[in-house]
């Protein structure tokens, strides 16, 4: 594998070379049939060149209200400034300004994205950055300014801001997600703001798991005031059953030491509390050290903006830089950017590069194949499309319901081991209910065990989870052969060839008039760097793309139900029961959940599945599409006069097609140099 650099900087000038491909086409535009959303595809290749950057997708930051997620996200971007201020009657305060609104009451009201901008020139991102939010029920995103006051931005961004600081058409809007683009930054990477988990609005707490799917890796943050709560416990349970299953890191991050410096039992407060937390993860998670890592690492983003202070006045902020960490943080990020997640990144960015390429090359390569055929085979060739496209709508109406028939067995056989879930949670459950009295602490052990055993047995060899992903993989083989045996190979032997069954090719969005419905893609390509997109609701975390290959990560179909049977057990802390009533209301729950745990696998499988047959009516559609727009240009030439217009089609668009040929050549080369399989 390249180096991460040295992939970036060669795909950056792939892209480069992308972006003047396609002004070479739009040169040409006059020639071709389907050249209106040329300009789109530009300012998509422009975005790509944008997030090609970054080495990551996102790392939320999770963890308590009040926790520092918003100060601490300032301080790892080197976007926070500390200032000494000196009152009227001598007295000292420090003052420490951040990209983001902080403060000691609850801060983030809404899912917000700190994005760097990069030497991108399309995006001007002022000193203090771009303010762009997403309003409930409006499409799009509102470009609010650059270089706003920080009032400005907590009244979009904070849930204490002042909404009278808005501007006045936003006044009554409802902030459903906030971007803040910045021209410096010292990590290439989105820094993704979670409101804290104390809420009781459980809109936003679903806002907040639902985001957790566009997260690559996790920062949790805890304060170093205080120990972990009981509220935290149930956020790292649910952490834990997301987690694990889809193999996402998470690095721990004990916030604020300067604010915990005093002397309790011969050392730092702060060492205490990070003794504490450290032994509770080493206590419930001792079989997943993946999952626990390091523990916890102490730092204060706010002794590192001192250090600069005083350098920034010529004097020494070494100790206190030190003593901050912050540097440690970073090059543990930088270590996962290194370590696989920036590769995929850059593949994500190549694949939907190479798909762009390819699916304008096509167009072209069509069209000159169209006008290189001689006149006396223009007839033969024209009939011939016509009885493909006459027996189109029939293929697609077969394919459909075989496959959709072969799902429901698929699924059935998936399901099959759910016949002994109950007896297996029992199993690994029940001697664990009864040595405890269902005590808070108690309680989240057993949280935590019933995920770790739901986990095992939806994974093991035999279990549904595997089963689901032997069984998608041969619906999709399926899928593939009935395109094959429909259209053929990629031979060149037809005038339009069927694509080929590229296992890189990644749709982006839709053109309004096909069955991708699905995917839901488009959004999260907008919005995000893209390492992988969840196309399972959160539960199978793959890749599917036009040519329906799936890149799995990994066994991971038990992801949201484990989640869901975690916090379903929060309702036995609110009743009021003897101990023994309530261990007995405690098993009983099992066998309800295995019958919810059947039903919640059986809907998520079936849309999963659903996601294989759309690919493949997608498939299908483009590829009558093409036909249809050949027919029409071989219709055209016969009804034309002479073949000078032929000539020139082939004469300006043949090095135009090479050129495109190559570059995707290029870019499938640089993939396979750099795969993380």
């Amino acid at each position: 594998m390249m180096p991460l650099n040295e992939a970036r900087d060669e795909l950056q000038h792939l892209l480069d070379r992308c972006q003047q491909w396609l002004r070479m086409v739009e040169e040409a535009s006059d020639l071709l049939p389907e050249a209106d959303d040329l300009e789109s595809e530009i300012e998509q290749m422009e975005a790509l060149s944008t997030r090609a950057l970054s080495s990551m997708l996102k790392v939320a930051l999770l963890g308590r209200q009040s926790s520092g997620k918003s100060f601490l996200i300032s301080g790892l971007q080197g976007g926070l400034e500390y200032r000494r201020l000196i009152d009227e009657d001598g007295e000292q305060s420090d003052e420490y300004i951040g990209i983001l609104p902080s403060s000691a009451s609850p801060t983030t009201a809404c899912p917000t994205t700190v994005i760097p901008a990069g030497d991108d020139p399309t995006v001007d991102a002022g000193e203090r950055g771009l303010l762009l939010v997403k309003f409930k029920g409006v499409a799009g995103w509102t470009k609010i300014g650059k270089d706003l006051h920080r009032a400005e931005v907590a009244a979009y961004a904070a849930a204490d801001g002042n909404r009278a600081d808005r501007h006045a058409e936003h006044v009554n809007e409802q902030v459903e997600r906030v971007q803040l683009l910045i021209s410096k930054a010292r990590l290439p990477i989105e820094l993704f703001d979670l409101p804290g988990s104390e809420s009781e609005d459980e809109e936003r707490d679903e806002i907040m798991y639902e985001a957790w799917k566009e997260a690559d890796c996790f920062i949790y943050v805890s304060q170093a005031t205080e120990a972990l709560t009981a509220n935290e416990l149930r956020l790292i349970r649910d952490l834990y059953a997301h987690a694990v299953p889809a193999k996402k890191r998470v690095l721990w991050v004990l916030s604020g030491i300067d604010r915990a410096a005093q002397i309790e039992h011969n050392q730092a407060a702060w060492k205490n509390v990070l003794a504490t937390n450290n032994q509770y993860l080493h206590n419930r998670y001792r079989k997943s050290e993946a999952f626990i890592g390091d523990g916890f690492l102490p730092v204060s983003a706010a002794l590192e903006a001192q250090a600069e202070f005083e350098e920034a006045k010529g004097g020494d902020g070494s100790t206190l830089r030190r003593r901050g960490r912050m540097g440690e943080l970073r090059d543990r990020l930088q270590d996962l950017m290194e370590s696989g997640a920036g590769h995929k990144h850059l593949k994500q960015v190549g694949d939907e590069a190479g798909w762009l390429v390819r699916g304008r090359r096509r167009t072209i390569a069509d069209l000159l194949d169209v006008h290189r055929v001689t006149v006396d085979n223009m007839e033969a060739e024209r009939n011939r499309l016509r009885e493909q496209l006459e027996g189109m709508d029939d293929s697609l109406v077969r394919m459909r319901a075989e496959l959709n028939d072969e799902l429901d067995r698929r699924i059935r056989k998936a399901q099959r081991p759910f016949g002994n879930l109950a007896d297996e949670l029992h199993r690994g459950l029940d001697d664990l209910i009864d040595a405890g009295n269902l005590s808070a602490e108690h309680v989240n052990d057993v949280d935590v065990r019933h995920v770790q055993v739901f986990n095992e047995w939806m994974t093991a060899p035999e279990g549904p989870g595997t089963l689901w992903e032997q069984e998608r993989a041969a619906l999709d083989d399926s899928a593939r052969l009935f395109l094959r045996s429909e259209f053929g190979e990629d031979t060149q032997s037809q005038l339009v060839g069927p694509e080929p069954l590229d296992l890189d090719a990644i749709p982006l969005q839709s053109d309004g008039d096909t069955p991708w419905r699905a995917y839901g893609m488009v959004q999260a390509w907008a919005n995000t760097l893209g390492v992988a997109s969840p196309l399972a609701g959160g539960a199978v975390w793959l890749t599917t793309s036009l040519s329906l290959a799936t890149i799995a990560v990994p066994v991971g179909a038990a992801i949201l139900t484990a989640i869901g049977i975690a916090r379903i057990t929060d309702a036995l802390r609110e009743r009021e029961s003897k101990i023994q009533q309530a261990r007995k209301e405690r098993k009983e729950m099992i066998d309800e959940q295995a019958k919810e745990a059947r039903t919640g696998f059986e809907e998520m499988v079936r849309n999963d599945g659903r996601r294989v047959i759309d690919a493949a009516e997608e498939y299908h559609h483009r590829h009558r599409s093409r036909l249809r727009a050949t027919l029409e240009e071989i219709v055209q030439r016969i009804n034309a006069d002479d073949t000078a217009r032929s000539r020139e089609i082939v004469a300006r668009l043949t090095p135009v097609e090479e050129r495109g040929r190559a570059i995707g050549t290029d870019i499938q080369n640089l993939l396979d140099r750099n795969r993380t399989d």
